[in-house]
């Protein structure tokens, strides 16, 4: 499939073309992914937005010399398959493109909660001269490939799932003898929000509040100086704002309001939204549309990092000057929290690296 440069120059081909306003391929996809309920306009159009300012020319060459990969070292000839998670739009357009760049020949398990927008691309990819129907393939359906062994399988998902997945790669002969795994299980990241600028304040609740805090790289923890109170009037008014622009897109379960009811009959300090809770302390995790405030410093925002280790994905700062001793690999800054570069490391793995790093 040739070499990285042609490879880098025939995509970039055509990312320009899917991205173009007048793809009505894309087009179309966008809007039934919003009129079918899938996710909102506002989110899809945020994701495909973030790709547009994400992927050039320049930062693709940037992501092939971070991961070291070189013509006599990437995955050609390698079978990978990609197992698509489908809780963001979008959200495994990173996989399908490492794959592509690193030679590989691509099968992707096209994710049923977001069935439309991957494939627009995928299909833009097989009308080159590079890629052929044998080289990029997808469905919606695992047992399409049944008795296609693979040399590696990316997927993202709870530890609970790794069985099961497993299980159905093991029944439908889907693993080669000496398949590779990488499995990503990060759930949530946190912030550390050790000023109160308007730009900070402004990104925080994009890092909450975007994709309704259902991303692994979405804040469900916030560590501060300041107190949930001190800040909350501010807060509530930055929230609105977003909301304005981009409504959330599902509401909460009932389960919800009870917890509001029982944070007010203990006195926790809290912030609610009718869709969405903030709250003081009592970490817990049981349900979606909560991020959790702790006062405390850096010391607090490490210490809280260590506690939930590979559970958490990025620990996001409001400025490159921030210390967090021991965390520089999950240090991020919180501006890009929800518009990350496309070469972002999920679980603080260079997908490109890992996928060169097979022994030929």
């Amino acid at each position: 499939m040739g070499h990285i440069r042609e490879r880098i120059d025939t995509l970039i081909e055509v990312l320009n073309h899917w991205l173009r306003s007048d793809n009505d391929y894309l087009m179309d996809a966008i809007d039934r992914t919003a009129r079918e309920g899938y996710f909102s306009f506002e989110d899809v159009k945020h994701a495909v937005g973030t790709l547009k300012s994400s992927i050039s020319r320049k930062a693709l060459h940037e992501w092939i010399d971070q991961s070291g990969m070189r013509d006599d070292q990437d995955a050609t000839g390698q079978n990978v398959l990609c197992l698509h998670a489908g809780n963001l739009p979008l959200v495994g357009f990173q996989d399908a493109l490492a794959t592509l760049l690193s030679g590989a020949r691509y099968t992707g398990k096209i994710s049923r909660k977001d069935p439309y927008l991957l494939p627009t691309f995928l299909n833009e990819v097989k009308k080159t001269r590079l890629w052929t129907d044998r080289d990029v393939q997808w469905t919606h359906r695992l047992d399409d490939f049944e008795g296609m062994p693979h040399d590696a399988i990316v997927f993202a998902g709870s530890e609970s799932s790794v069985p099961d997945v497993k299980k159905a790669i093991g029944q439908y002969q889907l693993a080669a003898g000496d398949v590779r795994f990488l499995i990503r299980t990060a759930h949530f990241s946190l912030a550390y929000l050790d000023r109160k600028r308007a730009a900070d304040m402004q990104a925080l609740v994009e890092s909450i509040f975007r994709y309704g805090g259902k991303g692994c790289r979405s804040v469900a923890i916030v560590v501060s100086p300041f107190s949930l109170d001190e800040l909350k009037d501010e807060l509530r008014n930055y929230i609105k704002d977003f909301w304005l622009d981009n409504p959330q897109h599902q509401c909460p379960r009932p389960k919800l309001r009870y917890q509001y009811a029982y944070n007010r009959g203990i006195e926790r300090s809290q912030l609610w939204l009718k869709y969405f809770l903030l709250q003081e302390g009592g970490l817990e995790f049981d349900q979606d549309f909560t991020c959790y405030w702790l006062q405390g410093d850096g010391t607090t925002a490490r210490e809280i990092a260590d506690q939930y280790g590979p559970q958490l994905q990025s620990l996001f700062v409001t400025h490159p000057g921030v210390r967090l001793a021991g965390m520089e690999q999950k240090k991020e800054l919180l501006s890009n929290a929800q518009q990350p570069p496309i070469s972002w490391k999920p679980d603080g793995v260079d997908t490109l690296t890992w996928l060169a790093e097979a022994e030929k």
